[in-house]
C-alpha cells in the first residue's frame, strides 16, 4: 500500500510552496535518464553501429520504431498511472530494463543484436516518461510547477554534463580496444548512472493517489484502452489542448532530430574525432541546464505559450545555421546557445501548458498524449538518417546538411498551432 500523501500547498517551502526536498528527488530522475539520452542516443549508438554497417540508416530506422511502439503504448500508460495510483512501480520495471539492455549492448557483438537491444532500450526509456511526468502535481501548487520542470530539465542537462567527461575518460582508457569495441564501455556506463541516480526518486518521491481508483481486481488495462478511445473521440472539443497536442507533436520532431544527431553531425561534417565530439556536447548541456532554469522562471513571470514560442524560434534558427554553417565555430554557436534554449525550453513549457489546459483529475491521460506527441515524432529523425547517406556532388556531407534542412517545414507547421492555443491568462 503506497503511503498517503500530503497537501502539495504545505512542507518546508510553507504554505502554497514547492515540496523542495521532493522536488529535487524527482528532478535527479532527469539527472539520471539524460545521461542515458547524451551517452547512448546522442553519441554512442549511431557511431558505434556504423562501425558494422557503414550507413546511418539501420539506426536511424530503429530509433523511429522504438519512438513509434512507445508512443502507441504512452495514453495507455497515461491511463494506468490515474486508476491505480502506482506510476512510481510501472516507471521502476521500466528504468530497469532500460539499464540491463545497456549493459548487454557493452558485450553484444553484431549490428542486429546491438540493434535489437537498443530498441529495447529506447522502447522502456521512452516509455516510462508518462509515469515520471505523472508525479509532477505532487511536488507542489499548479502555479509552481513551471519552477519545478524547469528544475527537472536543468538537472537533466547537468547530468549531461556530469557523464560526458566521464565517458571521455573511458574512451581515452580504452583507446587501444578494435575500432569496433572503442565506444562498447560507454554503454555498460550510461546504465550504471541511469540505475544510481534514479535512485532518490524512488526513495523519497511517494506514489500519486488514484484519481480514479478501479475496484481490486478489475481489467485496468481494458479499461484503460476504452477511456483513450473515449478521449480521442472527444479531444476535438476542446480546442486549445488538441492545438498544443497537435503543436507540440510537430516541434519535438525537430527536437529528437537535434538529439539524435549531433554527434554524427559534428563527426561526419566537420571532421572531428569521437572524444572531441563527446567534450562539445558539454558546454551544450551546461548551456541548456543554465537556459532550462532561466526559462523555468520566464514561464512562471511570461506564460508557457509565449516561452514555447520562443523556443521553437531558437530551434529553427539553430537549425538554419547549422545546416548553412562552413565553419565549425559558427555551427557550435548556434548548437550551444539558440539549440540549448530551444531544447530545453520546449520541454519546461510544453509541461507547464498541458497542466493549464488539462481538466482536474486526468493529468496522467493527458501526459500519455502528450509524450505520445514526443514518441510519434519520428519523422525527422528517420528522415535525418535516410537522408545522410545521401552523396551531393560539389557538397561535402551535404546529406547530413539537408537532412537538418527538412526540418524546417515540420516546425512552422507545430509553431503556428502553438501560436493559436488559448488559455485563461491570454
Amino acid at each position: 500500500m503506497s503511503e498517503p500523501v500530503p497537501s502539495s500547498r504545505t512542507g518546508p517551502a510553507g504554505p502554497a510552496g514547492i515540496l523542495w526536498g521532493r522536488a529535487v528527488s524527482w528532478a535527479f530522475y532527469d539527472f539520471a535518464n539524460t545521461i542515458y539520452s547524451a551517452l547512448v542516443v546522442s553519441f554512442a549508438v549511431a557511431l558505434h553501429v556504423k562501425r558494422y554497417t557503414g550507413v546511418e540508416k539501420y539506426t536511424y530506422l530503429t530509433i523511429g520504431l522504438s519512438l513509434l511502439a512507445s508512443g502507441l503504448l504512452l495514453p495507455f500508460a497515461g491511463e494506468v498511472a490515474d486508476r491505480t495510483g502506482r506510476p512510481r512501480r510501472y516507471l521502476g520495471w521500466l528504468t530497469l530494463l532500460t539499464c540491463a539492455c545497456c549493459a548487454a549492448m557493452a558485450f553484444a557483438d553484431g549490428a542486429w543484436l546491438i540493434l535489437a537491444l537498443f530498441f529495447v532500450a529506447n522502447f522502456s526509456y521512452n516509455s516510462s516518461l508518462t509515469f515520471y511526468d505523472s508525479l509532477l502535481p505532487t511536488l507542489g501548487p499548479p502555479e509552481r510547477l513551471g519552477t519545478v520542470s524547469g528544475l527537472g530539465v536543468g538537472l537533466g542537462y547537468a547530468g549531461v554534463a556530469f557523464a560526458l567527461p566521464i565517458g571521455w575518460g573511458v574512451l581515452r582508457t580504452c583507446e587501444n580496444l578494435p575500432p569496433r569495441r572503442e565506444l562498447a564501455p560507454l554503454f555498460a556506463l550510461a546504465g550504471v548512472l541511469f540505475l544510481l541516480f534514479s535512485l532518490p526518486l524512488f526513495l523519497y518521491v511517494p506514489e500519486k493517489p488514484a484519481t480514479k481508483r478501479t475496484r481490486p481486481g478489475a481489467p485496468v488495462f481494458r479499461l484503460a484502452y476504452s477511456r483513450v478511445l473515449t478521449t480521442l473521440r472527444l479531444l476535438p472539443r476542446h480546442k486549445p489542448l488538441l492545438l498544443f497536442l497537435l503543436g507540440n507533436f510537430f516541434m519535438v520532431d525537430s527536437l529528437n532530430t537535434g538529439i539524435v544527431a549531433a554527434a554524427p553531425y559534428m563527426v561526419h561534417v566537420f571532421g572531428l574525432p569521437h572524444r572531441e565530439a563527446m567534450l562539445w556536447l558539454i558546454p551544450f548541456s551546461l548551456g541548456a541546464g543554465v537556459l532550462g532554469v532561466l526559462g523555468g522562471r520566464l514561464v512562471d513571470a511570461f506564460g508557457p505559450r509565449r516561452i514555447m514560442l520562443l523556443a521553437g524560434f531558437c530551434v529553427m534558427a539553430a537549425l538554419v545555421l547549422g545546416a548553412l554553417a562552413g565553419s565549425f565555430a559558427l555551427f557550435i554557436v548556434a548548437f550551444v546557445l539558440l539549440g540549448g534554449f530551444g531544447l530545453a525550453n520546449i520541454w519546461v513549457a510544453g509541461r507547464r501548458l498541458l497542466l493549464e489546459l488539462v481538466p482536474p483529475g486526468q493529468v496522467g491521460k493527458y501526459f500519455g498524449l502528450y509524450n505520445v506527441g514526443h514518441k510519434l515524432s519520428m519523422i525527422g529523425p528517420v528522415a535525418f538518417g535516410l537522408l545522410a547517406d545521401l552523396k551531393i556532388p560539389s557538397i561535402p556531407a551535404g546529406g547530413y546538411r539537408l537532412g537538418l534542412l527538412c526540418q524546417i517545414p515540420l516546425l512552422v507547421v507545430g509553431l503556428l498551432l502553438i501560436r493559436a492555443v488559448r488559455t485563461d491568462d491570454d
